[in-house]
């Protein structure tokens, strides 16, 4: 198909035909809407990527709490169910970190580096419409230089025929051009709606699967404090402050029946060795276990808080969350 105009323009620019002028409309449509998705698509990786970078200053606070936590309740050697308390409260915060940690991962996977690729695939498409912007002027140009032809050398067909020629060449590539870059905008329009789509499902599906392991585990970090006995962490106190003063056997008997306290055998009976504490905790937290290192394991087939942590819809999302775990022992 011919574009060319063959009107005369006296060695003026001349004036695009229809056709021309619809491709290069299109070819600029294209290129806006390149444009529009590498901004805004560029802002989402941006605010993404900070807010992982503040979950990740989150998780290494949360380990620091954790680990002074730890600290304290090992200093402590009075206040025994405070002690255990302590210890399970920051055994669990440290299980909040881990999900933290496995949550950062999974964005940046799911979410971060699909985003960013869209970088390289804008670019791309972008140096496809310069391309066609670049073929549509060069056959516009071979379209004026047949008219120079034409009006100076109307005699010379030689010459008229290959600048025909040459315009022919122009618009059959500008026209394959065409197609190709309307063939490759709808694939990127395709892609854009699907690949947008799906990866903030996966942002809101990690967001959702931290925050309701989190809450599991803030849930325990609740337990572990309300079964701190107050009284008798205060009663142990005030015999330890007692016979530091030095006091003699009677008066140490009389001071215990003064304050309503039994006797140091019976208060191992509930924090001691063989007690309360140990069943208890251990019916809460299964086998997990506080180790010295910064990241723990995390049991989380031993917690009974939930019980939908057997359904079988669980546990793919809970096996690619121990996967990650594994990472941050």
């Amino acid at each position: 198909m011919s574009r060319q105009n063959t009107s005369p323009s006296n060695g003026s620019s001349l004036p695009m035909t229809s056709s021309e002028k619809q491709v290069e409309n299109q070819a600029k449509f294209c290129q806006a809407r390149v444009g529009q998705t590498e901004k805004h698509l560029g802002l989402l990786c941006e605010t993404v990527g900070s807010m992982n970078r503040k979950s990740a200053k989150m998780r290494d606070k949360g380990d620091i709490l954790a680990k002074q936590l730890i600290d304290y309740a090992k200093s402590e050697d009075i206040s025994h169910s405070l002690k255990n308390g302590l210890l399970h409260f920051s055994e669990n915060l440290s299980a909040i970190q881990d999900y933290r940690q496995a949550s950062i991962q999974r964005v940046e996977s799911k979410v971060l580096r699909p985003l960013s690729d869209y970088g390289n695939i804008c670019k791309q498409v972008k140096s496809g419409v310069k391309t066609e912007l670049t073929a549509i002027k060069k056959e516009q140009k071979m379209v004026q230089q047949l008219q120079k032809v034409r009006t100076k050398s109307p005699a010379d067909a030689h010459q008229i025929s290959r600048a025909e020629t040459e315009v022919q060449k122009a618009s059959a590539d500008a026209s394959i051009g065409s197609k190709a870059l309307e063939s490759q905008l709808d694939l990127f329009e395709k892609n854009r709606l699907h690949d947008l789509k799906n990866i903030m499902m996966d942002f809101v599906n990690v967001e959702m699967m931290f925050h309701a392991r989190a809450l599991e585990f803030y849930s325990k970090c609740f337990e572990s404090l309300a079964l701190v006995d107050e009284e008798r962490d205060l009663d142990e106190f005030r015999r330890k402050l007692r016979l530091a003063k030095g006091m003699n056997p009677e008066e140490y008997n009389r001071t215990l029946e003064s304050i309503g306290t039994g006797t140091s055998s019976g208060m191992s009976t509930t924090i001691g060795s063989g007690s309360m504490e140990t069943d208890t905790y251990g019916d809460t937290y299964g086998d997990s276990s506080m180790s010295g290192s910064r990241r723990v394991r995390i049991n989380t087939r031993g917690s009974t808080m939930y019980g939908d942590d057997d359904d079988d819809d669980d546990d793919d999302d809970d096996d690619d969350y121990e996967d990650d775990l594994s990472t941050r022992r």
